[in-house]
């Protein structure tokens, strides 16, 4: 069974304010006994475009915080592996990075806390980076707009599950803009409660 979830947006209201939100869709029969998360980010001008998922300092963190840890095939046992790729590189279920613009990359030592360690890994309970590193577009003519898919994390059922981050994008004026979204996923009977935080708006141009 589908359930798509919309999350209403706190933003203040501003002529300029082009990034509209999170919303996510939840699917509990991918993976017996989780429940595997969609997540989108959305514009409200056909002509923004999501550059980049980031932790900045002076805007948010990047962070990932599972209850009960992230489910993960990983195929390949390299940081690429937990990018979207059509070709088997990832599972139904897994949790990865979507490959939004074909060309997604990761800064060096993204949410990598150790030399062994691996981002979205099976049982990750935390994910972190504080500041000057995310996954990007490394190709920022792929222009995409509206709702873009960005990210696809599978949990146990009933656990609960926070994002949070930097959302980096070019306005329909053609100008950087960065805003700090939050968005936390409750237990499956919480869900009528839900609503969307997107929180500390700041910008750039």
């Amino acid at each position: 069974m589908k359930n798509v979830v919309l999350l209403s947006s706190l933003l203040a209201a501003s002529t300029q304010a082009d990034f509209s939100g999170v919303t996510f869709t939840a699917e509990d029969d991918v993976i017996a006994g989780a429940t595997t998360y969609r997540f989108f980010m959305n514009f409200d001008s056909p002509a923004d475009a999501l550059l980049a998922v980031s932790g900045n300092a002076d805007y948010s963190a990047f962070r990932i915080t599972s209850e009960t840890g992230l489910i993960n095939n990983e195929l390949l046992p390299s940081r690429m592996g937990d990018v979207e790729n059509i070709s088997a590189i990832t599972g139904a279920g897994d949790s990865y990075f979507a490959n939004w613009g074909g060309d997604v990359s990761f800064s060096p030592d993204f949410v990598v806390s150790g030399s062994s360690a691996q981002i979205l890994s099976t049982g990750a309970t935390l994910l972190e980076q504080l500041d000057n590193g995310g996954v990007f577009d490394s190709n920022p003519t792929s222009q995409l707009t509206g709702s873009v898919f960005f990210m696809q994390l599978s949990v146990a059922q009933d656990s609960q599950l926070t994002v949070e981050g930097t959302v980096d994008y070019k306005s329909a004026a053609g100008f950087l803009q960065s805003e700090s979204m939050s968005v936390t996923v409750p237990a499956p009977g919480a869900l009528a409660l839900l609503g969307l935080a997107s929180l500390g708006r700041r910008r750039r141009g």
